[in-house]
Parts: structure tokens; sequence; C-alpha cells
């Protein structure tokens, strides 16, 4: 009989859980859209990973071993699943402030005027006591730390979840949400993603 009272308070706290996250789920409102973008590049030359990119991608994410800014996850903790709760494959870098793809659509005046005393006020490097040629910005674009944010692949490309992928106001607070706003909204992403997943092949 003891034990029995036990096995039923175990039962009814679950149940209270189960209300509790039911409850949370119908207080959760989801605003669905499609955005109309028009993204305009200038032309450039393909992609291509530079020596300066590399060697500072190297240091941001395995000399400093930075997490991602949304979960976390770091180049040394990427294996570890308790840890990299999105599933992550690799840590990466993101042109956060000028896409490598718009450098040419610069107006050097302008990064001078507009971002530079941001620059100068935020970091104390010695890069920024001047003002910047064209091939500065160029440079800087490419590889300048202050240009990179380090973010797993998943928060970075991943549809629903990336940076590339949604609108910035969804996107910036997502390292901010309580834990089980987070896990709502990964258990209704992995539901679409189940309704997608291709049928099997019927025999001819």
């Amino acid at each position: 009989m003891p034990t029995r009272n036990k096995e039923d308070r175990g039962m009814v706290r679950r149940l209270k859980d189960q209300l509790a996250v039911f409850k949370r789920g119908k207080d959760i409102h989801e605003n669905r859209r499609k955005l109309d973008e028009r993204a305009f590049y200038p032309a450039h030359d393909k992609r291509k990973e530079t020596a300066a990119y590399k060697a500072v991608h190297e240091k941001l994410v395995k000399q400093l071993d930075l997490p991602c800014l949304v979960c976390g996850i770091k180049y040394s903790t990427l294996k570890d699943k308790t840890q990299n709760r999105y599933g992550a494959k690799q840590l990466e870098t993101h042109h956060h402030i000028i896409e490598w793809a718009l450098a040419n659509a610069i107006c050097v005046e302008k990064f001078n005027s507009n971002l530079l005393p941001h620059l100068r006020h935020k970091h104390n490097r010695p890069e920024y006591q001047d003002n910047f040629t064209a091939q500065d910005i160029t440079n800087w674009v490419d590889h300048h730390e202050d240009n990179l944010w380090v973010l797993c692949d998943v928060h970075h490309r991943a549809k629903y979840f990336g940076i590339h992928e949604i609108s910035y106001p969804i996107w910036a607070p997502m390292d901010l949400l309580r834990d089980d706003f987070e896990q709502y909204v990964k258990s209704e992403v992995a539901k679409e993603k189940s309704n997608k997943s291709p049928s099997k092949l019927k025999p001819r």
C-alpha cells in the first residue's frame, strides 16, 4: 500500500507538470508569415576563404573557444550532447555588421562618418584612429574580429533558427528565451520537419 501511494503522488506530480506545459502552449501565439525580401549585391568575386579570414576564424572558434551567441555551444563542447541542445555540427563565423558580399557597395565616406565613430567608442584599437580607405574596409569586412560573430551552423544558417533565415527581431533574443518557451518552439519546428520528411518509395 505505501508503494502504491508513492506511485500515485508521482503520477499526480507528472500530470500537473503536463498540464502546466499544456497551458503554456495554449498561451503561445504563432505569427506565421512570409517575408518578401529583395537582396541586391554589387558585382564581386566568388567567395574564397582568405588566409587572413581563416586565421581569425581559427582564433575565435578554436583558440579562444568562443561560444555560439545563441545556444552557447563551443568547439570544445560540440560533441557533448548534453550541451549541444540544437544538434549543431560545427562552429562558424558570421559577418554581422557588413556582409562580405556587400563590401563593394560600401561608401568610404559613410563608413568613416557613420560606423567608424561607433567602432572607436566601443573598441580601443589603433586601427580605428585614422579614417579607412576602400581597401581597409574590404579587409575589415572580410576578416576583422569586430565584424565576426561566432555562431553554430544551426543559428547561422538553419531554417527557422539561423540569422540568415529569419528576421532579426525574432533571432536576436533567442539566447534569452525561457527554457520552456525555447523547448516549445523546437518541438513545433520538429513537428513540421517530420511532416515534410519524404515518404517511403512504393514498390513498383
